[in-house]
Order: structure tokens, then C-alpha cells, then sequence
């Protein structure tokens, strides 16, 4: 069975990437991968989790996955990889952004 993401992991992962060291603060989203129109398909199910963190210390510093760390603005943010998340993803955590008391999304079988 696949380890579950724990906030320790999350927190670790953003500084091995970023250089910043944050907290989880909420869980945003929980989004099966296959409902969404990512590239390339997968044979099998990823669920995808987006949460907020708060930025506590840290400077921007590339990890071994990264070629730069930055800030965006909804407006501003550059071509994403399809694999990881959707431009409707990414939206939708503004959306969040803009209002803090929306509960967390999850894929609804309709």
C-alpha cells in the first residue's frame, strides 16, 4: 500500500524544492487525477492533493527537480506541466486563495 502524505512530507518536499520551509495549514483539494484532463493519461489512479502552506523562513533556492522558485500572480503563470496540474487546477486554488472559508473539493461522481 502507498505511504500516505503526511504535512511532514509536504513541508520537506517544498524545501527540498523551494529552500522555503512552510507549514500545511489547510487541505485545499482532493482531485482524481484521471477526472481531469491531464497529459499523458494514466492505466491507473493518482489522487491529487493541493494544500495551503504558509511560508514561515526560507530563501528561494532551486532543489534538484527545480529550475527556479517563484512567486505568480494569477495572470502571470508560466506553462505548467500537464502531468502534474491543469491550468483549471491551478484557478481553482486562486479561487481558494481569494476565499478562505470555501471547503475543501473533491471529484463528485455525477
Amino acid at each position: 500500500m502507498p505511504a500516505i502524505p503526511t504535512t511532514e512530507n509536504v513541508a520537506r518536499e517544498v524545501h527540498e524544492e523551494s529552500g522555503f520551509i512552510v507549514r500545511a495549514t489547510k487541505l485545499l483539494a482532493v482531485f482524481d487525477r484521471s477526472k481531469h484532463p491531464h497529459e499523458p493519461p494514466f492505466a491507473f489512479h493518482v489522487y491529487k492533493l493541493f494544500l495551503l502552506c504558509a511560508v514561515t523562513e526560507g530563501t528561494s533556492q532551486p532543489g534538484a527537480e527545480t529550475d527556479a522558485v517563484g512567486f505568480f500572480g494569477e495572470r502571470e503563470i508560466p506553462d505548467l506541466s500537464l502531468t502534474r496540474v491543469t491550468p483549471a487546477q491551478v484557478r481553482r486554488m486562486f479561487d481558494h486563495h481569494r476565499q478562505p472559508d470555501l471547503p475543501t473539493d473533491f471529484d463528485r461522481d455525477t
